[in-house]
């Protein structure tokens, strides 16, 4: 009998270490779903957008915005955070509200009044309001979590049309079985038997589920014996409608580049390219029948497949009841129409990569740690979707205009880069470092060191103006200067002759007329008049570093990046204030503030404003009536100073400029620093002027 209750023990302790690991696992699987809509990432945000009365909704995309935002359409007055109601002459949002160190807004209910589609009232709570602020965009995810992109959303969101397409090709019986489906699994032996192999699982959702967020993909007896398991235990934990809105969150539908698709909502957005809850009848039938295999029922990749496997989804459908023999003909018939794909989930993705720089050299916590990092920058999203735009339109039209340059593209594809800045507050709302991220990951904004050529000359005809840049004595716009061919001794080099651009002289000119035509020859002797030293300390002034002390640095001899261009013009375009530049203001760590890099007010004067006016005055002229008269010419009609740049044998083209609010830097080149045989007027101030059209709707009248 002795061993009659050692076999008793031993089952009793068998029973209690199962019942005490099912619990476990079921506690594990609860938390691993609970947490799922709120993943610990790190993210990387844009600033917030402020909407003012007079906006145009049409310009400003509020719908759009809203969209990327998460927020959800209404069909009555909002009453929760994060909801929208459009209704003709109204638009109601009830924000959702956010807080950083340099804006906040706080969660309510506001109404705009719209005149067709201009905001002429925004009222809060029955008061009137002049403003009103959009909370930050998503940008990117970083670290590990990069590769996966979800919207979770409640299954209220998602429409019964989808629902039953899934339901009918999937689980058919999902609300009546227990976790597993015996039918089901009957039916999957039966078939795997006819075949002589493995052809179909029988898996629930519920055990798709538990796949999904427990198990491996490995297809055998142990691990579809474990896969039951664990949906039993899951099936005692939620309520039919929580595993389901759990299932339409995490189910993986395909790869977009280097990330993963979970949940209907961000498949609809990637193939689609609307809001889940718009989805027609075959849209919803294409996505549950890729279900079964995202790669084989890719409707981008495999369209054939997947209107056969929709047209299976749209009978079982039918067989149930749940749609009509004509909505099956309709749907099974609709042609097959799929949004172009995204060649990257993240937006500024040259930005990101910076702003992770910068925040690494400030932040001892890693990035890729599991914590919840928020990076708040100064980015904003629709500014950036300008000046991708302006980059690769412009880089198009130059191939497309000059087929020596596209003959180059296999080998050496033309670059550019585009960086735009507030110089009052230094915060740097686009930034596009190259014509593809994905294919060449270089930051020709941060990291590319070219010759400025002739987009130095304003700091040279600067240190003239300014009596406190140099010992000789302070120049006129109406002082002249001599142009003609001229040789300069180099000591211990062979003599440097210098010509115009294109080899024509005019005499003499004066000092306005120089930099407006930007003249070589006039420029060379105003560097002898004032000295190189001076311009050595201007350029130091202004950040250029340790140019070489030759009479070439008349013309941009020496190297910078278009940051670094860019923080010099900021400096003239703020009338001699020289203002930190901030790419990120906040981040914060699990809800706490981590590190606050907020906006600097404080201006260090380097020049006399009184020169800058002077100087800013010419740079108007070189767009009127210069070399950058092309931006009038594309039809920019705002207020702009600015000077092209040419370097020597025309290998880099660069336009900076500046508006009353923005400055904007553009670069046009060859990586290897090849011959681009291009000026400054001819290709990059174009990509600047187009930039400048699409943002002047969203600029401070």
């Amino acid at each position: 009998m002795r061993w009659f209750k050692y076999f008793l023990t031993f089952c009793l302790i068998s029973v209690c270490a199962c019942l005490l690991g099912a619990y476990y696992m079921r506690e594990y699987m609860v938390l691993q779903l609970k947490t799922l809509a709120v993943t610990s990432t790190s993210v990387v945000l844009s600033r917030p957008a402020p909407l003012s009365v007079g906006a145009d909704l049409e310009q400003f995309q509020l719908l759009d915005r809203l969209r990327h935002l998460g927020y959800q359409r209404s069909t009555s007055s909002p009453m929760y955070p994060g909801e929208y109601l459009l209704t003709p002459g109204r638009l109601e949002i009830f924000l959702k509200g956010f807080s950083t160190s340099v804006a906040s807004e706080k969660t309510g209910l506001v109404t705009l009044s719209l005149d067709k589609s201009k905001i002429s009232e925004i009222t809060r709570n029955g008061k009137s309001t002049s403003s009103i602020l959009l909370e930050p965009e998503a940008l990117s995810l970083l670290g590990a979590s990069s590769t996966r992109m979800s919207l979770p959303k409640s299954l209220s969101v998602f429409p019964e049309k989808l629902k039953k397409a899934v339901l009918a090709i999937e689980d058919e019986r999902f609300y009546s079985h227990f976790g597993i489906d015996p039918i089901g699994v009957a039916r999957a032996i039966s078939v795997n038997l006819k075949s002589g192999r493995m052809l179909q699982g029988g898996s629930t959702l519920t055990q798709q589920l538990a796949k999904n967020i427990l198990l491996t993909n490995e297809r055998n007896l142990s691990r579809k014996i474990l896969e039951a398991i664990c949906a039993i235990l899951l099936e005692t934990a939620f309520t039919k409608d929580q595993i389901l809105e759990f299932y339409f969150n995490e189910v993986f539908l395909g790869q977009e580049g280097n990330v993963a698709i979970h949940g209907f909502a961000e498949a609809s957005r990637s193939f689609f390219n609307k809001d889940v809850e718009d989805l027609s009848l075959e849209e919803a039938a294409t996505l549950a029948g890729v279900v079964k295999a995202p790669t084989t029922f890719s409707p981008r990749r495999r369209p054939e497949n997947a209107k056969e496997r929709r047209a299976l989804v749209l009978l079982k459908m039918r067989e149930l009841g749940f749609i009509s023999p004509e909505e099956e003909t309709y749907a099974r018939d609709a042609e097959l129409k799929i949004a172009p794909p995204f060649h990257s989930k993240r937006e500024a993705p040259f930005f990101v990569d910076y702003v992770r720089k910068v925040v690494e050299e400030n932040v001892t916590l890693p990035i890729d740690s599991q914590d919840s990092l928020r990076i708040y920058t100064s980015l904003d999203r629709q500014y950036q979707q300008c000046a991708d735009d302006a980059v690769k339109n412009g880089i198009d039209e130059l191939e497309k205009k000059y087929p020596r340059i596209a003959k180059k593209r296999k080998t050496r594809p033309l670059q550019s880069a585009l960086v735009s800045v507030i110089p009052a507050s230094g915060e740097i709302v686009a930034w596009v470092g190259g014509r593809d991220y994905q294919l060449n990951q270089f930051d020709r904004v941060s990291m590319a060191k070219r010759q400025p050529g002739s987009a130095f000359k304003p700091f040279v005809y600067l240190t003239a103006l300014d009596g406190s840049l140099n010992s000789y004595k302070v120049a006129r716009t109406t002082s002249i200067l001599e142009d003609q061919p001229v040789t300069i001794e180099n000591p211990g080099s062979t003599p440097w002759t210098p010509s115009n651009y294109e080899n024509s002289y005019r005499g003499e000119v004066t000092l306005r007329e120089a930099l407006t035509h930007s003249l070589n020859i006039p420029t060379v002797n105003l560097v002898q008049k004032v000295g190189i030293e001076s311009i050595k300390r201007t350029a130091s002034l202004f950040g250029f570093g340790d140019l070489p002390a030759v009479p070439s640095i008349a013309l941009g001899a020496g190297e910078v990046t278009p940051l670094e261009l860019s923080r010099a013009y900021s400096a003239l375009a703020e009338g001699g204030l020289a203002s930190h530049f901030h790419p990120v203001f906040d981040v914060t760590v699990n809800g706490r503030a981590l590190l606050k890099l907020a906006t600097n007010t404080s201006q260090e004067r380097i020049a006399s404003e009184a020169a800058v006016f002077v100087l800013t005055t010419i740079m108007q002229d070189v767009v009127d009536r210069g070399t950058a008269t092309v931006i009038r010419q594309l039809g920019y009609k705002g207020a702009v100073a600015g000077k092209t740049g040419t370097t020597n044998d025309a290998r880099d083209a660069w336009f900076a400029g500046f508006t009353p609010h923005l400055l904007t830097v553009v670069w046009v080149g060859f990586d290897d620093n090849s011959e681009l045989g291009l000026t400054g007027g001819k290709a990059a101030a174009p990509i600047w002027a187009n930039f400048m059209k699409c943002v002047a709707p969203l600029e401070p009248s």
